[in-house]
């Protein structure tokens, strides 16, 4: 019995050094690798925005020149002449626009906008010297004012609670304005005299600074909601031609701009929209055999 005994311990000893030996030849598992940072994605996007705009305008002027009368001689415009009125119609826009989100702040667009027309309106009053109310009167003007506007912009999105992202941005660009229908309607001692003045044309640079919130609809899906300030240069009249002598070749001119109310989207193009590098699985723990 003592023999069985003997021979069951040692064999219990000797398993459990085999055992032993087995787990000392496993190599310790490698450290877990560490997941990559969040990738700020970029991408490529269209836009489109509707909107209103209270345009207004100001350091509005007129100029007259020296006229020629009936007799063909030189009149030099006299007396005084008051500006009681001068004002510009609202307006509404549409545009569209291609850009870039370079990360979850920065993002740059191009884009292009037709602004209808709005409606100028002015009245001046005047009076010769020397013979009171009888000399004097006033000249209504009308005309109209449509705008073509391009400009490159930069956006610096705040960061997103709740979905929404509020933003601020600016941009400068060119402002293409056709001012169109320039007449002239004579009162008061001026009445029944009419003029016109032929269309114009006119380039100006143009800039904006703009602020609102972005709503993401979808992951790909933005709606946005902004205010902008608008500055469009000056514009100049051409001169304009009476039915009456002696004429003045009277213009007008004044500085444009507008503060804006849009509603627009963005559309991030997912084909375009880069895919993040997703780290390796870890690799299985090395087993040594013998």
């Amino acid at each position: 019995m003592g023999r069985i005994f003997a021979l069951l311990f040692a064999a219990t000893v000797l398993a459990g050094a085999t055992a032993g030996a087995n787990a000392a030849d496993l190599l310790p598992p490698p450290p877990p690798i560490e997941p990559p940072p969040p990738v700020d994605l970029g991408g490529w996007y269209l836009r489109g925005d509707v909107g209103v705009g209270a345009t207004q305008i100001s350091d509005w002027n007129y100029s007259l020149r020296p006229g020629i009368d009936g007799a063909g001689n030189v009149v030099i415009p006299a007396g005084p002449v008051w500006n009681t009125h001068r004002s510009i119609g609202d307006t509404a826009f549409a545009g569209a626009g291609v850009g870039y989100q370079f990360n979850s702040w920065v993002r740059f667009d191009l884009t292009g906008e037709y602004r209808i027309q709005s409606a100028y309106r002015a009245t001046n009053f005047f009076a010769f010297p020397g013979c009171g109310s009888a000399c004097s009167g006033f000249d209504n003007y009308n005309a109209n004012l449509g705008t073509a506007l391009f400009l490159a912009n930069a956006y610096v999105d705040l960061g997103t609670w709740y979905g929404l992202t509020p933003f601020i941005g600016g941009g400068v660009g060119a402002a293409f304005h056709n001012f169109s229908g320039l007449t002239d309607v004579g009162f008061g001692v001026a009445n029944g005299g009419y003029g016109v003045a032929a269309d114009t044309n006119a380039t100006n640079f143009a800039w904006q600074v703009t602020g609102g919130l972005a709503f993401a609809v979808t992951p790909n899906l933005r709606l946005e909601v902004a205010y902008r300030y608008l500055d469009m240069g000056k514009i100049t009249s051409g001169p304009i031609s009476c039915n009456a002598l002696p004429c003045f070749g009277e213009r007008h001119s004044f500085n444009v701009a507008s503060n804006d109310v849009r509603v627009g989207f963005r559309y991030i193009i997912p084909s375009l929209t880069p895919v993040p590098m997703m780290a390796p699985p870890p690799m299985p723990p090395l087993v040594r055999k013998y």
